[in-house]
C-alpha cells in the first residue's frame, strides 16, 4: 500500500477526512510484512470542521485470517477542541499515532487484516453518529 491514504468522515453538516499518513516498520521492506518483536507504528491525522468538539478515538484493529484473533490492537485518544469563533471556523487538523509491539499480537507468522476507525464521542463519552474508517488490507506479522 502506498501512503498517505484517506477516507471520508461521515456527518451532517460538514465534511471531514481521516488520513493514514504512514506505517513505520523498523524491520524494513516490504512494509506489508511486520516484525512484531520490533513493532510498528501507524501515523495519521484528521481534518475536521473547526466548530466540532468532543473526544476523538482512532482505533487500529486486527482480524487474523484463518484464526481466532479479532480485536483492537491499539488506539489514540484525541481531544477535539473546536473553535469559539462566531464565524464559520476553518478546518482544524488533529495528529495521531498508534504503536504496536509484542505481546499485543503473538510472535508467530500469521496473516491479519488491519483496519483503522475514527469515532467521535461526546465530551462525557457518549455515542455520536460521526465516524469514518479505512481498510488497510492484509499484513503478515512475523
Amino acid at each position: 500500500m502506498n501512503f498517505p491514504v484517506s477516507a471520508d468522515v461521515q456527518f451532517i453538516p460538514g465534511t471531514g477526512k481521516l488520513f493514514i499518513d504512514s506505517l513505520v516498520d523498523p524491520s524494513g521492506n516490504p512494509v506489508n510484512v511486520l516484525d512484531i518483536d520490533v513493532g510498528f507504528t501507524v501515523n495519521g491525522h484528521l481534518e475536521l470542521p473547526g466548530w466540532l468538539t468532543g473526544n476523538g478515538v482512532v482505533r487500529l484493529s486486527a482480524d487474523e485470517i484463518g484464526g481466532p484473533i479479532d480485536k483492537e490492537i491499539g488506539h489514540a485518544d484525541i481531544p477535539i477542541t473546536g473553535s469559539d469563533s462566531p464565524n464559520d471556523p476553518p478546518t482544524l487538523t488533529y495528529y495521531w499515532s498508534i504503536t504496536v509491539q509484542s505481546p499485543t499480537l503473538p510472535d508467530e507468522s500469521k496473516m491479519y487484516q488491519f483496519g483503522v476507525v475514527f469515532v467521535l464521542q461526546t465530551l462525557k463519552g457518549g455515542h455520536t453518529d460521526i465516524g469514518g474508517f479505512f481498510d488497510l488490507g492484509a499484513f503478515l506479522v512475523v
